[in-house]
């Protein structure tokens, strides 16, 4: 056995601890305070540093006071965890049993908890925190997507811009059926389609791209693809 095996689920119970923390609520309150007062709390004499283990592995070792940073792992930490504990995921004693059964092993159970929580490191806005919150409840509690979807899609979030990457997703969702309508055709919607710019989607994974489509330029040949639809349907409409 590795030496990986044997650190017995160690992403796994970092993540699960972290959700049945007694200290989500300070964590959440932290979020919603302004700066100087979170850098307080996290320099003071009870920092929530010194009890929660995942923030320490999320956070540099920088001075915390010089740390923005920080704050934003804070908060992106509480967007994450509270949708998480809130869908009652873990709330069954063989939860464990659950997650691992759609990871298939062990080992895929904790390499998908590692890689959760290096993409919520590497995310910088909270809302990305927020989405892959989502994909998790709607990956293992839902099965909406399967395990493979929801390692490749951690990295599409990572490419998406919450402004523009959306609203061009958007587009493409509402133009997902008016290509087949032979009555009551939509004219103008197609021909926003047709002049929507697709790059802001290029690396996602969501759009079927035309032929050479990075290079082109012909944004009218890109289509939603099945994976855009339900990412868009499931993590991005409230």
């Amino acid at each position: 056995m590795t030496d990986n095996e044997n650190a017995d689920y160690a992403a796994t119970n970092e993540l699960i601890e972290a959700i049945n923390s007694n200290l989500l609520e300070t964590v959440f309150d932290l979020s919603q305070i302004d700066l100087k007062a979170a850098v307080l709390a996290l320099t003071g004499k009870e920092s929530i540093l010194t009890d929660i283990p995942i923030l320490k592995w999320m956070i540099s070792g920088v001075k915390i006071a010089s740390n923005i940073s920080t704050i934003l792992a804070i908060r992106k930490f509480n967007a994450f965890i509270i949708p998480i504990k809130n869908s009652g995921i873990f709330d069954k004693e063989d939860y464990k049993e659950r997650i691992e059964e759609i990871c298939g092993t062990k080992k895929m159970l904790d390499f998908v908890m590692e890689q959760t929580l290096f993409s919520l490191d590497k995310y910088e806005t909270e809302i990305k925190a927020k989405w892959l919150a989502k994909l998790f409840v709607t990956t293992f509690k839902e099965k909406i997507f399967t395990v493979d979807e929801y390692n490749a899609i951690q990295f599409s979030i990572g490419s998406l811009n919450p402004i523009t990457s959306i609203s061009t997703l958007k587009v493409y969702y509402q133009c997902k059926d008016n290509s087949r309508k032979k009555e009551n055709f939509d004219k103008e919607l197609e021909l926003k389609r047709l002049n929507t710019d697709f790059s802001p989607l290029v690396l996602s994974g969501f759009l079927h791209l035309p032929s050479g489509g990075t290079f082109c330029g012909n944004s009218g040949g890109a289509f939603i693809n099945d994976l855009g639809i339900r990412f868009y349907e499931n993590v991005i409409i409230e």
